[in-house]
């Protein structure tokens, strides 16, 4: 386990300070709860000894956890263990996953139809994560890898689920993230990066071209949940060369056919 931050950032002035306490405060909570993931009951003095924090901080962070109904105090025992709130939790991750399985026949199709690397994206806290890919069938093709992050800023999935995202979550982004440049083409300026998601809300699809890795290009559309909301991305990736202008529409419109499709079988209603 990684040692829970000290008391030292909560006490510089300013407002920086503020939020460095806040972040401590989710750390050591975080903590606790990872003490309590083998689902068992464990004792304040286990919880304090194994985080490393006072016995007494570590009573009013569990507490505190119990108020808030995400852990279970056994008062005769003086222990504690995770909440069902958790088993809420994740199944509502399991129905995120569920993206995979559905979205795999159209992405076969798109993969079969354009012969390029085709990947399903789903986003996270910091950047995207590739949780499937097809390669292509040509010769020379764009390889890529479950479990590969996608940095938001600098990839077309990554952009894709950007661009509908709440402005205080860009912000957060371009903010508390580094827009670091994988190329020389890479946009890191948020402002020229705010142009480019506006063109993806407008056109449905984004594109980004040796941004990501020199010689090769993206083209990338959301897929939306019943509520309208962005819950995965698919790319279209290969080498740059073979991605011209009427290439990239063409992918453009193989986007928007097939990932609606994706969209209602989601939410339970027959295909386009």
């Amino acid at each position: 386990m990684q040692p829970v931050p000290s008391d030292e950032s909560a006490t510089t002035d300013g407002p920086t300070a503020v939020g460095k306490a806040r972040i401590q405060s989710i750390a050591r909570a975080k903590a606790l709860l990872d003490v309590m993931a083998d689902g068992g009951w464990v004792s304040l003095r286990d919880l304090a000894v194994r985080t490393g924090l006072a016995k007494t901080t570590a009573f009013n962070l569990v507490k505190a956890l119990v108020d808030t109904g995400l852990a279970e105090r056994n008062t005769q025992a003086g222990a504690y263990r995770l909440s069902l709130q958790h088993l809420v939790y994740g199944r509502a991750v399991e129905r995120r996953l569920d993206v995979s399985a559905v979205a795999r026949p159209h992405l076969i199709a798109v993969c079969a139809l354009t012969r390029e690397t085709v990947n399903l994206a789903l986003p996270g806290p910091a950047d995207a994560v590739i949780v499937d890919s097809l390669e292509g069938s040509h010769t020379l093709r764009v390889s890529s890898y479950s479990g590969t992050r996608a940095p938001y800023h600098s990839t077309a999935c990554g952009r894709a689920l950007l661009a509908w995202q709440p402005k205080h979550f860009r912000q957060f982004i371009y903010g508390n993230s580094t827009l670091t440049p994988s190329t020389r083409h890479t946009i890191t300026d948020p402002e020229k990066l705010e142009d480019v998601l506006e063109h993806c809300r407008r056109d449905g699809w984004t594109v980004e071209m040796e941004e990501n890795e020199l010689g090769s290009a993206c083209i990338a559309a959301p897929i939306f949940g019943a509520s309208g909301e962005t819950v995965a991305a698919v790319s279209i990736a290969g080498p740059a060369a073979r991605f011209d202008p009427d290439t990239i529409a063409s992918y453009g419109e193989v986007l928007l056919t097939y990932l609606p499709r994706i969209t209602a079988d989601l939410i339970g209603k027959p295909g386009a």
